[in-house]
C-alpha cells in the first residue's frame, strides 16, 4: 500500500518535518528540516503552494491542484493544507491525482491499490481488450474476469449510448491522453445505471499507445436524492434534467456553496438552427455536451431549449471562459443530419453566483438577460452588473435601500508581498436589491445624489465602520484601508472628515486612511481632493496618463494604482504590458509603491512579481470579507 505524504511547515516558511514518501516525491535525499521552501521548489511551483498556504491561514484549511515540477506535466499533486495557529505549522497532506494513480494501476496491478480501491478498475491492452479487472469491477457490475476478457469495454457501457458521444469521447483520449464523464452502464443482469468514468491512455517512451486504464464508480446514489421528481422532470427529447429539476438541484448546489464559502457558475447556451432538423441538432449537441462536463456539474435543459450547464467549483470568471471555449469549441463541429451538414448560430452567456445570496432562478434571469442585451450577436458573454443598471430605481427603493440592513459592507483584501501578510483593504458599501441583487456603488450612487440621499449613505457607512475603526489599532501591520470615492462623493468631502474625526478618537493617525481616484477626478475636482489630502488622507491613484508631470504638489499620489484592465490585459497584449512598466518604472523614480488590484491567475501574480508591484488584490489573493472575516483573518496573522 502506498504510504501518506505529508509534511509540516514552519511559519517562517522552512519544511520541519517529511515523511519518507513525501521526500521520494521531491527526489529529496538529505535531512530537510530547517531548509527554506525556496531551496526546494522552483519560483513557479513556490507560489503555488504559497498561496495555497496563505488561503489555509485565512480560512483554516485549502485545497489545491499542485505540479511540484514544471518540466514534468505528468505529476500532479492534489494539496490539503491545514494552518494549527497554536503550533503555528501548516501541515501539508499531498494525494496523487487519479491520472498518476491510473498509471500506478497499469504498471503494478499487484500492490493493494488494484484489489482495494472501491472504484471499478479495467486494464486494456493497446487493441482495447481487457485483460485483467478487480474484484470492485465484479461487484458493480456483475461481469468476473472470465466473462469479459478478450472483449472490449462496450460489453460494460449500455449499447444505446449515442455514437457521436463515443467520437468525441475517443477523439479527446488520443489528444490528451485521459477523458472524465458520465456513462450509463449495462449490469450482467440487464439493468443499466449511471457510471463515472476516468479512462487513460498509457504511452511508452516513443509516445506510442501501448494500453488503457479505465475506472468507474456506480453513481446511482447520486441520482437517489431525485425520487421526488416524477419522468416529466426530464426533457422527452435529450432526456437530460428539465427546468424543475435544474432550479432545485442548483438552489441546493447554492445553499451548500453559502456554507462552504463555493462558487458555481451558470452557462446558458441558446441555438438558433432553422427548419425541421433542430430536434436533430438538439440531440447532437446535448450528446457532445455531455461529454464535457464534470462529475460535479449539471447539464440540464430549459423550457425553450436552451441548454443550462451549472459548474459547481466555479471561483471566478477565468473558469468559467476556460469551459466556455470548450463548449465553442465543440459547437463548432460540423452536424450531419442524412449526410449533410445542417447550420446553425449559438449564443452562450455566462453568470458567476456572488456573496448576495443568489436564488437559482435570479441566476437563470440574469443570463436570460445577457443573451437579450446581445442583439444576437455570436460568443460568450458573462453577466455583468451594469445589465441591471438600466432601470431606474425609485426614491422607495432607495431609501429602503439605504436604510439598516439595506446596505452590506465588504473587505477586498490587499496582499503584501513581502512577508504575505494582509496590509490593507479596500471597503465597498453595496446595495442588495430584491431583484437585481448586488449592486455596487456605481450604480445607484448618482442616484442617490439625484434624491439627495447620499448623506444617509454615508452615514451608515461611518456606522458599519466603526467598530472596525474601534480594533484597527490593535493590528499594526494592517496599515490603510482604501475608500474609492465616485463623481458624486467629491461635490462634498464631509464623509472623510467624519471618518478621520472617529480614527483620531480610536487613536489612528489620518495617513491611514487611502482614498482612490482616477486622473479624471484629479483634474475635475482639484480643490476637493486638495482638501482631502490636507487632512492627511493618502491618495491611491489610478493613472490614466503617460506621466506625473504637471500635479502640484498638493495633487502628488502617495501611491500608484495598476488597475483590472492592466492587470488582465497585459498577459495577452504587448501595448498593455509596455504601460504596465512604464507605470511601474514612473512609481520607483518618484518613490512610489505600486498596488495591482483584480490578480486573479498564477501568471498574472508571477508577471507582476517580477515587474516589482509590492501590493496585490484580487480573488487569487484573496475573495472579498465580512467585516468578521476581516478580523477573524487579522487575529490569526497578528
Amino acid at each position: 500500500m502506498n504510504q501518506p505524504m505529508y509534511a509540516c511547515i514552519e511559519s517562517d516558511l522552512s519544511y520541519q518535518f517529511a515523511t519518507q514518501e513525501y521526500l521520494n516525491m521531491l527526489g529529496w535525499q538529505s535531512d530537510i528540516m530547517g531548509i527554506q521552501l525556496a531551496q526546494v521548489h522552483s519560483r513557479e511551483t513556490l507560489f503555488e503552494l504559497q498561496h495555497g498556504m496563505m488561503l489555509a491561514r485565512s480560512n483554516g484549511a485549502s485545497t489545491l491542484t499542485w505540479q511540484p515540477f514544471e518540466e514534468d506535466n505528468s505529476l500532479w499533486l492534489q494539496l490539503e493544507i491545514c494552518w494549527n495557529p497554536v503550533a503555528e505549522l501548516y501541515i501539508v497532506n499531498a494525494m496523487r491525482t487519479q491520472q498518476a494513480a491510473a498509471r500506478e494501476l497499469a504498471r503494478d496491478p499487484d500492490d493493494g491499490l488494484f484489489f482495494y480501491t472501491p472504484q471499478a478498475v479495467m486494464l486494456l491492452d493497446d487493441e482495447n481488450r481487457i485483460y485483467r479487472v478487480n474484484q470492485s469491477f465484479s461487484e458493480i457490475s456483475g461481469f468476473s474476469l472470465e466473462d469479459v476478457v478478450g472483449q472490449g469495454p462496450g460489453i460494460v457501457t449500455n449499447r444505446d449510448i449515442a455514437p457521436e458521444l463515443f467520437d468525441h469521447l475517443w477523439q479527446q483520449l488520443m489528444l490528451r491522453g485521459y477523458w472524465e464523464g458520465e456513462l450509463w452502464n449495462r449490469h450482467k443482469d440487464g439493468h443499466s445505471y449511471p457510471a463515472w468514468y476516468s479512462l487513460m491512455a498509457l504511452r511508452d517512451d516513443s509516445s506510442e499507445i501501448t494500453g488503457f486504464v479505465a475506472q468507474f464508480s456506480d453513481i446511482t446514489s447520486c441520482y437517489s436524492d431525485q425520487h421526488r421528481f416524477t419522468h416529466t422532470s426530464y426533457d422527452a427529447l435529450t432526456g437530460l434534467p428539465d427546468e424543475l429539476m435544474l432550479l432545485d438541484r442548483l438552489n441546493q448546489q447554492l445553499l451548500k456553496g453559502n456554507l462552504y464559502n463555493q462558487s458555481s457558475g451558470l452557462i446558458l447556451l441558446q441555438l438558433d438552427s432553422e427548419g425541421c432538423e433542430t430536434e436533430q441538432v438538439i440531440t447532437a449537441i446535448a450528446a457532445r455536451l455531455s461529454a464535457q462536463v464534470r462529475e460535479s456539474d449539471l447539464l440540464a435543459i430549459d423550457q425553450a431549449n436552451n441548454f443550462v450547464l451549472v459548474l459547481e467549483h466555479c471561483p471566478d470568471e477565468m473558469i468559467m471562459e476556460q469551459f466556455a471555449d470548450r463548449v465553442t469549441a465543440v459547437l463548432q463541429e460540423e452536424i450531419d443530419v442524412s449526410g449533410e451538414s445542417v447550420p446553425f448560430t449559438f449564443s452562450l452567456a455566462g453568470v458567476l453566483a456572488d456573496s448576495s445570496g443568489l436564488s437559482a432562478e435570479l441566476m437563470l434571469d440574469r443570463a436570460r438577460l445577457v443573451l437579450d442585451s446581445s442583439e444576437g450577436d455570436s460568443g460568450f458573454r458573462l453577466y455583468d452588473s451594469s445589465l441591471g443598471s438600466g432601470t431606474v430605481l425609485s426614491r422607495e427603493a432607495l431609501i429602503a435601500g439605504v436604510s439598516d440592513g439595506g446596505l452590506q459592507i465588504r473587505f477586498n483584501p490587499v496582499y503584501a508581498l513581502e512577508g504575505h501578510h494582509l496590509t490593507a483593504a479596500e471597503v465597498t458599501l453595496s446595495m442588495n436589491h430584491p431583484q437585481q441583487g448586488t449592486l455596487s456603488p456605481e450604480q445607484f450612487i448618482p442616484q442617490l445624489s439625484r434624491y439627495g440621499l447620499l448623506d444617509e449613505y454615508h452615514q451608515q457607512l461611518e456606522r458599519q465602520l466603526s467598530p472596525m475603526i474601534k480594533l484597527w489599532g490593535g493590528f499594526e501591520q494592517f496599515h490603510n484601508l482604501c475608500i474609492r470615492l465616485q463623481d458624486e462623493e467629491l461635490f462634498s468631502v464631509a464623509v472623510i472628515g467624519n471618518l478621520i474625526r472617529l480614527m483620531v478618537k480610536a487613536g489612528l493617525p489620518p495617513q491611514r486612511l487611502m482614498v482612490i481616484l482616477n486622473s479624471t477626478q484629479v483634474h475635475l475636482f482639484p480643490d476637493e481632493i486638495e482638501e482631502i489630502k490636507a487632512k492627511g488622507v493618502l491618495l491611491l491613484l489610478d493613472l490614466q496618463e503617460d506621466s506625473l508631470e504637471g500635479l502640484p504638489d498638493q495633487l502628488f499620489p502617495d501611491m500608484l494604482l495598476l488597475n483590472a484592465e492592466l492587470v488582465e490585459q497585459q498577459l495577452r497584449d504587448n501595448k498593455f504590458m509596455r504601460n504596465v512598466e512604464h507605470l511601474i518604472s514612473l512609481a520607483r523614480e518618484n518613490g512610489l509603491e505600486v498596488m495591482a488590484e483584480g490578480v486573479r491567475t498564477t501568471g498574472q501574480m508571477t508577471r507582476l512579481t517580477l515587474q516589482g508591484c509590492s501590493r496585490m488584490s484580487g480573488k487569487y489573493v484573496g475573495r472579498d470579507l465580512s467585516l468578521e472575516q476581516l478580523i477573524e483573518r487579522l487575529d490569526l496573522e497578528h
